[in-house]
């Protein structure tokens, strides 16, 4: 998971910013705190570059898109937010990789309560997800204090450790959510993914156990040339068949009917050897808490295709050897609408395979988060 933070102060002493490391001291093996310098070189905000803008704050837009979630901290001056924030804020006014991102205000200096609430308005405004449990003001001794003297105080160190359980726990919702196709609180998926983590030491087991059970319990539907055809995640549990993206979707729904964050994702291959035309693949990536988002491949195994659970070292049914070939960037918490067009209005396997799903990568968005964003 990464955090993009943001100082809007460019003072070297400054508190806001010692603040910033002491979370990014405090984070997690799994997540990744990086502080964003470069706000300083940041002209200010002109619309006419809206479609063009200079290369800071094309960083800076790339920079969010990629983030999970954003952690802003920011001093007041003259009772309003600092021209730093605020125009880095103004650079990402129309920017689409904004909305919805969830962001954490910190404030550093318990007085500066004006800056505090211009900032929130501002952040509602641009259609941020305010994390508001975890957006906290700070009982800090001094004015002077560095990134060792936060972590001497227990008192402190908590309530940033609280930050970031609760951006961890808002970031990872979408990924435990049941919906239509990943549909995790269905009873057969509930009773399934009990049964799987019977006996289980911890959370890894129960993955390599959901894993495996996809894997190898479950067949590929074009391999066994099976129908029905199946979609949501409950179908295939009945059925005992899918797609390799139907078998994702079952695959995450007995992760999240355990606790454990699971999404989609996505590889784009050719079909036949090394030349176009091209197709989706679905597999999956389930968030470890000794290890971050790690991606697994259940589509099943078979002569030429061994997908392992084995973290950290990834082993995927088909890893990219063909320069035409890719990755699509993210983790998504739901099918992409053309492997659900192409699950749901098609009537066999066999018609799926005539019509395989595919996308135009470079207009695809890409989804929050974790290994690939």
């Amino acid at each position: 998971m990464k955090i993009l933070a943001l100082s809007g102060s460019l003072r070297a002493a400054s508190i806001n910013s010692a603040v910033l490391r002491t979370v990014r001291l405090l984070a997690p093996v799994s997540m990744e705190v990086y502080l964003f310098a470069r706000l300083g070189d940041l002209p200010l905000y002109n619309p006419d570059l809206e479609n063009a803008p200079p290369a800071a704050a094309q960083l800076l837009r790339n920079e969010v898109a990629s983030a999970d979630a954003l952690l802003i901290a920011s001093p007041e001056y003259a009772h309003g937010v600092t021209g730093t924030i605020k125009n880095a804020l103004d650079w990402l006014v129309g920017f689409e990789g904004f909305v919805n991102k969830p962001v954490v205000v910190l404030n550093a200096t318990p007085r500066a309560h004006h800056a505090d609430a211009a900032l929130r308005e501002t952040l509602t405004t641009m259609s941020a997800n305010l994390i508001e449990a975890a957006s906290i003001t700070l009982p800090l001794p001094s004015a002077n204090v560095t990134e060792e003297n936060l972590l001497a105080l227990p008192e402190i160190s908590a309530l940033l450790n609280g930050v970031l359980a609760q951006i961890q726990r808002e970031v990872m919702n979408p990924y435990l959510d049941s919906s239509h196709y990943i549909d995790s609180q269905h009873p057969l998926i509930v009773a399934k993914a009990a049964k799987l983590a019977e006996g289980c030491a911890d959370e890894e087991e129960i993955a390599k156990r959901c894993f495996e059970f996809v894997r190898d319990q479950i067949k590929h539907s074009w391999d066994y040339r099976l129908n029905p055809l199946t979609c949501k995640a409950s179908e295939v549990l009945i059925h005992g068949t899918g797609y390799c993206y139907a078998k994702s979707h079952l695959l995450a729904a007995l992760l999240r009917a355990n606790g454990i964050p699971a999404g989609l994702c996505y590889q784009r291959l050719t079909i036949d050897g090394d030349q176009p035309s091209f197709c989706l693949h679905g597999l999956n990536a389930v968030y470890l808490q000794q290890y971050g988002w790690y991606r697994i491949d259940a589509r099943g195994n078979k002569r030429g295709v061994n997908a392992e659970f084995c973290p950290p070292l990834e082993k995927l049914a088909f890893p990219i050897v063909n320069p035409l070939e890719q990755d699509l960037p993210g983790i998504r918490a739901e099918p992409l609408p053309a492997v659900v067009k192409a699950l749901t209005e098609n009537q066999t396997v066999e018609q799926v395979y005539d019509n395989l799903p595919d996308v135009d990568p470079q207009n695809t968005v890409a989804a929050p988060g974790g290994i690939m964003s």
